[in-house]
């Protein structure tokens, strides 16, 4: 779904040379070379004592995260045979957003569309990804996603919600930027659906409450947090076996929660911990709010969402982080009217009146490009005529096919109804100052009429199709600035194809698996939308939907 704007970034901090909560671990003196100085969430905390756990439980899996990840997982396993049981911190079944990517489904074969071809596609996210990502992971997910996605399908159906897929950009099949439709949304009938689509993620969340423990008998425990592992016996052990974790619903005493098959770990992100984001996401602290409360129920929220938990629990009991750079999901520069999952695709410019990039590109690429802008900042200017020249615009929260009309682009614009404090006035001039923009803007503006006059743009090189001029006689005029909003990071300790968490010598830790945002490995650098949904759909749905059945098959013993 659409996401809103950023919170306040938090004030940035030194690094002292204490052990102190927060700050690095000091070396100092020790002959430790400073690269091998510890951050203080890498340091494990006193195990916990024996006399503080004051109940056992025992199942063959021990799911720790009530998210989508945590719930698939559990009912896969369930469905398989397997006792299960799923403690998390929230109140409640979790969600956010509302894309969930299947390559193919029933939904998709019934509305007429294409099965994605992997060949070329995938070829082209190796490029994207710079090949740092494990493409065993990327190859499970096509391979098992229809079979995943229609099992969650007839899990909605079952509860009277329905299914349809999103609306996706209009690129064509061989561009870089191409992205296969192929997110399915969830809704229920007396839903208005125009401008909706996309958002209905907890309808599926709260049925997948209901059916692992209703209808599966999965031991559900909520307000019950994780706080360590316990591996070989001990708590934050580093040999041995995985197979329990040690939970408290008081802050208190603790149970200790066996898993003799797996303990499944999906968590959600580190977005919440400022040290975690300044060392392996640091491009994207300044855009995080680190002094709210941690909300274990939190929505969609711009300025990061979970503390780590489950990472810092990993590492702990020696994980070993991905090697890969850590994807961030940021939000996208994407104004009433644009295609869905681009970028604004007409004239952006930066603080100094500039352009600066071709701005016909998925919108995490281009909010990785504004991120390296004099305040993280693009400032985008267009005319009412762009209304009728840009269509048709299939834009986000819209049904396959569908589209904004002329009119409603329009009356969007005027009424800055997603809130990006679009400015309107007569002139292009007005618009310039309303930005704060210097006025040798117009200049940038009048090379840029001239290009699309000549249907060639040889600055960046946009098709011509994109080029749509800004005369002063095409107003009334608009202009928007747009600071990507972080949404989350994705990844963490180093998982393989089976999603089993792996140590610094990349050989698995027995007994202890990656469900949801903890799968490490799976992207890097930007979350660029080329595949919208991607990751409920393979990292929140197909993946642990597969773990379930190969746990229950004995494959992973």
């Amino acid at each position: 779904g659409a996401l809103a704007a950023c919170a306040a970034p938090a004030e940035k901090t030194e690094q002292p040379a204490a052990a102190a909560d927060g700050d690095l671990a000091s070396t100092a003196g020790s002959g430790v070379n400073s690269a091998d100085q510890k951050w203080a969430f890498e340091i494990a905390p006193e195990p916990i004592a024996d006399d503080q756990i004051t109940a056992t439980e025992e199942a063959d899996v021990v799911v720790v995260g009530g998210g989508m990840a945590g719930m698939v997982t559990a009912a896969s396993c369930a469905e398989n045979g397997l006792k299960v049981i799923l403690i998390s911190a929230s109140q409640a079944p979790v969600s956010r957003g509302g894309s969930n990517n299947g390559v193919y489904s029933k939904v998709m074969e019934q509305m007429g569309l294409p099965r994605m071809d992997p060949t070329w596609f995938y070829r082209m996210q190796y490029a994207a990804n710079g090949g740092n990502f494990r493409p065993e992971l990327w190859y499970k997910f096509y391979n098992h996603s229809e079979e995943a996605i229609n099992w969650i399908i007839d899990i909605a159906a079952n509860a009277g919600i329905k299914t349809t897929i999103e609306s996706g950009p209009e690129y064509k099949e061989g561009d870089p930027m191409f992205t296969p439709t192929a997110a399915h949304a969830f809704y229920v009938d007396d839903e208005e659906l125009h401008g909706k689509v996309g958002t209905g993620e907890p309808y599926i969340a709260a049925e997948m409450g209901r059916y692992i423990a209703e209808d599966l008998g999965v031991d559900v425990r909520w307000n019950v947090k994780a706080e360590q592992l316990v591996r070989g016996g001990t708590p934050n052990g580093t040999s041995g076996r995985v197979d329990a974790v040690l939970a408290t619903a008081d802050g208190s005493t603790y149970t200790k929660y066996v898993g003799t098959k797996a303990v499944v770990m999906a968590t959600g992100d580190f977005s919440h911990d400022r040290d975690m984001m300044e060392k392996y996401c640091p491009q994207a602290v300044e855009l995080c709010d680190f002094e709210s409360e941690v909300n274990y129920d939190q929505g969609i929220w711009m300025g990061g969402l979970m503390p780590g938990d489950g990472h810092k629990m990993e590492l702990w009991v020696g994980g070993a982080w991905q090697k890969e750079p850590n994807n961030i999901m940021l939000g996208r520069p994407n104004l009433p009217g644009d295609q869905p999952y681009t970028s604004h695709t007409g004239l952006m410019v930066d603080n100094a009146g500039r352009r600066f990039m071709n701005e016909d590109v998925l919108g995490g690429f281009a909010c990785a490009t504004i991120m390296h802008l004099p305040e993280k900042t693009a400032y985008c200017i267009w005319g009412q005529n762009r209304a009728e020249a840009g269509g048709p615009w299939g834009a986000i929260n819209f049904v396959h096919g569908e589209y904004f009309t002329t009119q409603e682009v329009i009356d969007r614009w005027d009424n800055d109804t997603d809130g990006f404090n679009i400015v309107k006035a007569d002139t292009r001039e007005e618009v310039i100052a309303q930005l704060g923009l210097p006025a040798e803007t117009i200049d940038t503006i009048e090379r840029y009429n001239g290009m699309c006059a000549a249907g060639a743009d040889t600055d960046f090189y946009k098709t011509a199709d994109k080029l749509i001029p800004i005369g002063e006689n095409d107003g009334p005029f608009y202009g928007a600035a747009f600071t990507p909003g972080f949404l989350t990071s994705l990844g963490g300790l180093r998982t393989d194809a089976h999603l089993r968490v792996l140590d610094a010598t990349d050989s698995p830790i027995e007994g202890l698996y990656n469900a949801g945002c903890m799968i490490g490995n799976f992207y890097s650098a930007t979350y660029t939308f080329a595949m919208e949904g991607m990751n409920y759909g393979a990292c929140c749905i197909t993946l642990p939907y597969v773990l379930g059945q190969e746990l229950a098959s004995g494959e992973l013993a």
